[in-house]
């Protein structure tokens, strides 16, 4: 047991692992205040992606100079003054983004203090997704409102499907399908967060981050980000599909079962199968090439 703690602590003398673990347990406490408070896990998953990004790039940092006296003597003070950043709004119950904020101090300090100047490049898409998290509630809030009208014409595909699912469905009004149930109708009222918007939101960060990160064509990025964003909206209406069809067959009472997990377990089976197949592609397109050229 000595042996193995010993064998941690001679591990964390090194520089880059000392760095990722100070770049880690702020951002580890931030984001698990932010579960607490918001009990959202998408808000989760973007900060955590953008320090994943930041570890994949250890062979960079390792051959990257350190700073001058100077340079460190800024990023000490820039993480000095994270903190009173951090402690000083986020008292503020309205400001979503303090912890953001103050990370985003915090990290650069980090990278003056550890790493020459041009280490700052590797801290973008940390940065980014970091502070695109902490003000994703914002975002929300507008989309909602931008969403708000668009509800009509969601609830019109639903109808649709429930159709192909030949779930028995009559439209109450825009915004409300009446389910036919064997026990009575089921009124199901339709809102703008139904429309997915912010799985879309979250998914639309992350991709834009990972295809900075890769080196394909620019037609290569457009197209595959176009196809994620469709997956996304076509994982949406299989969620909305399932809860139907959870209260058609099961009752009511049963949809707040589903509805609470169904949406992140489809939306990070879909992110997963989604970078696995991207992170595939060219073997993919090999493979379609040769079946397409057999006679």
């Amino acid at each position: 047991m000595m042996g193995k703690i010993s064998l941690f602590v001679s591990g964390l003398k090194t520089k880059i692992n000392f760095f990722y673990l100070l770049a880690f347990v702020p951002l580890g406490l931030i984001v698990y205040h932010k579960y607490v408070t918001e009990h959202s896990m998408l808000s989760v998953l973007i900060p955590f992606y953008g320090f994943l990004l930041l570890f994949f790039k250890k062979d960079r940092l390792l051959q990257l100079n350190d700073g001058g006296k100077v340079q460190r003597f800024v990023g000490l003070v820039a993480i000095l003054v994270s903190f009173f950043t951090y402690y000083t709004l986020a008292g503020s119950p309205d400001l979503y983004g303090a912890g953001a904020a103050f990370y985003a101090v915090y990290i650069v300090g980090l990278f003056l203090v550890f790493f020459s100047i041009p280490a700052l490049r590797e801290s973008l898409s940390i940065l980014f997704l970091v502070v695109a998290g902490g003000f994703s509630p914002y975002i929300a809030e507008w989309l909602t409102y931008q969403m708000e009208p668009l509800v009509p014409y969601f609830v019109r595909i639903m109808m649709f499907v429930l159709a192909v699912l030949r779930i028995p469905a009559t439209l109450h009004n825009p915004t409300v399908i009446v389910l036919n149930t064997s026990e009575g109708p089921v009124w199901v009222p339709f809102e703008a967060g139904c429309i997915g918007f912010y799985g879309f939101m979250v998914f639309s960060i992350i991709i834009v981050v990972t295809m900075m990160e890769e080196s394909a064509s620019l037609r290569t990025k457009l197209l595959w980000s176009l196809g994620g964003l469709v997956g996304a909206f076509v994982i949406n209406i299989i969620r909305v599909s399932l809860i139907s069809a959870v209260i058609y067959y099961f009752g009511y009472k049963d949809w707040g079962r589903i509805h609470a997990w169904i949406g992140y377990a489809l939306f990070f089976l879909w992110l997963g199968f989604f970078f696995v197949i991207f992170s595939k592609r060219e073997a993919i397109q090999s493979k379609i090439r040769v079946l397409w050229q057999k006679p």
